[in-house]
């Protein structure tokens, strides 16, 4: 698994934005699949970036997010882009592709539970209803 797969999707669109800006301002082969950058974040500040693009968990970078929370951070997934622009493409193909696949699957869903609903009784109906709602409460209080 590759660095933009071990990022989250939110962090990697942030790098196709940083890659797009030109904020991977300079980017050295330091042999085989290994790279060191620098790269712009928000005013003036600037990080360095290290990525080895067939061993993740080696990359390193500056900025506070990464040293904080040990994880792939937009300056690492930009530089990545810088070089390799060709990527960036086939994900947002395949985050198109899985877009429309969502829909589809939500529609076949959405059928399938119309028709069992169909099939109970009106106080059946309710009571799942209920449940539905209750369930629905409780995830909404953890997302707070």
């Amino acid at each position: 698994m590759g660095i933009v797969e071990k990022a989250p999707k939110k962090i990697v669109w942030r790098a196709i934005e940083y890659y797009k800006q030109n904020k991977v301002l300079e980017v050295h082969e330091n042999g085989k699949d290994c790279y060191s950058a620098i790269v712009a974040g928000s005013g003036k500040t600037k990080y360095d970036v290290f990525i080895d693009v067939k061993h993740p968990k080696k990359c390193t970078c500056t900025c506070p997010f990464a040293r904080e929370n040990d994880v792939i951070c937009k300056y690492r997934v930009a530089t990545f882009f810088s070089v390799n622009p060709d990527y960036i493409a086939d994900f947002e193909e395949d985050e198109r592709r899985y877009s429309e696949d969502k829909d589809y699957r939500w529609q076949k869903d959405k059928k399938r539970l119309k028709a069992f609903a169909r099939k109970m009784l009106k106080e059946e109906l309710v009571d799942e209803l209920a449940e539905c709602w209750l369930e629905l409460e409780v995830y909404r209080r953890k997302e707070i």
